[in-house]
């Protein structure tokens, strides 16, 4: 008996130091801005307080499925760096001004080739999709005319090409927009903005504008007004109360393709239509960002965030919370620049907003 007392004493101390030398978490962990080694009475919840954070983003970043911790256990405040989707060499933009995709190629892995950023890729493109094809033309910078890119030195040259193509194109059966874009040199989308297609259909017969024409200022205004009158029915909301501190239009010389919404780090953005997040990432100038694709053919656009919380494909309803005002990309303060996009083009968010 008195053998027997004995081997649990035996066993009790040997568990005891087994579990405190090879603790997956020992207490001589280094010290680190990037994580908190939690200690006796911690809680997510005052961790969370100390650093400024959520606990919701504890629990995301440290992929928690509880508020349960445990002492010398690490707690990330950062989210962990992950890998490139691309592995891409930079070039320079093509002496043309744009790029024929390739098989495989995606929209923004052009972005990465030639570090532009997805955003106004799809501002000059005219793009409100992130579907493109092989042999396809996508046009890296802005020019006065897209059929000929702007050169000074060349002004005759530029004119002769420009009249020797035909006004329009009169659509011959077996015939779809691809076959005539690449014959006169042009993108899917540039004939669909010229001859104001909202699809790829067309019919044998049917004529095919080749350039911009010219618009009837009277139908324009007219047709203005309208449109005007109607952005309210898409009900937008605010993504959330705060000080606009910069407009939509010209700022400093250059466009301003947003509005700017002033609020202290942290602040929640929520969706402003129901969607589904079309992009989710970093962009130069914009920070984190995250576009949002809703019916109609409309986008929004936000930018500068300090945390995106929703991941591409996800489907959110108006009013849900999506990312949190921050300060990342080109900025001076904490704000959020928000665009509303229609068929690809940015326009006022005022004019959708109540």
């Amino acid at each position: 008996m008195t053998h027997s007392k004995l081997l649990i004493k035996i066993l009790i101390v040997f568990s005891f130091l087994v579990t405190s030398a090879f603790t997956p978490n020992p207490k001589f962990i280094t010290p680190s801005d990037d994580y908190h080694i939690v200690k006796k009475g911690d809680t997510l919840y005052s961790i969370s307080k100390k650093y400024g954070l959520s606990v919701d983003v504890l629990k995301r970043i440290n992929n928690l499925t509880s508020n349960n911790i445990y002492i010398g256990q690490k707690i990330y405040l950062k989210e962990k760096k992950t890998a490139k989707q691309y592995y891409v060499t930079e070039r320079e933009i093509p002496k043309c001004g744009y790029h024929i995709v390739k098989k495989g190629e995606t929209l923004y892995r052009i972005s990465k080739m030639y570090n532009i950023s997805l955003v106004k890729i799809m501002e000059i493109n005219q793009l409100f999709s992130y579907t493109i094809k092989t042999g396809e033309k996508i046009w890296l910078k802005q020019t006065s005319d897209k059929n000929v890119p702007i050169k000074s030195d060349k002004k005759v040259n530029v004119t002769k090409k420009t009249t020797s193509k035909p006004v329009f194109h009169i659509v011959q059966k077996g015939e779809n927009l691809y076959r005539i874009a690449t014959k006169y040199d042009l993108s899917i989308y540039e004939l669909k903005r010229y001859n104001n297609l909202s699809s790829s259909q067309i019919t044998a017969g049917q004529k095919l504008f080749l350039t911009q024409q010219k618009i009837d200022k009277k139908k324009y205004t007219k047709k203005s007004s309208k449109i005007s009158a109607d952005f309210k029915k898409y009900n937008l909301i605010w993504p959330f109360n705060g000080e606009i501190t910069s407009k939509f239009g010209m700022r400093n010389g250059r466009p301003h393709k947003g509005l700017d919404i002033a609020s202290p780090v942290g602040t929640p953005i929520q969706s402003v239509l129901d969607g589904e997040v079309a992009y989710v990432g970093k962009q130069r100038g914009y920070g984190n960002v995250i576009i949002l694709k809703h019916n109609n053919e409309l986008m929004t656009v936000y930018a500068h965030n300090d945390e995106n919380l929703v991941e591409k494909g996800d489907n959110v309803k108006k009013g849900d919370k999506i990312a949190t005002v921050g300060m990342t990309g080109n900025t001076t303060g904490a704000h959020l620049h928000f665009e509303v996009r229609l068929e690809g083009r940015a326009m006022d968010p005022q004019k959708f907003l109540p």
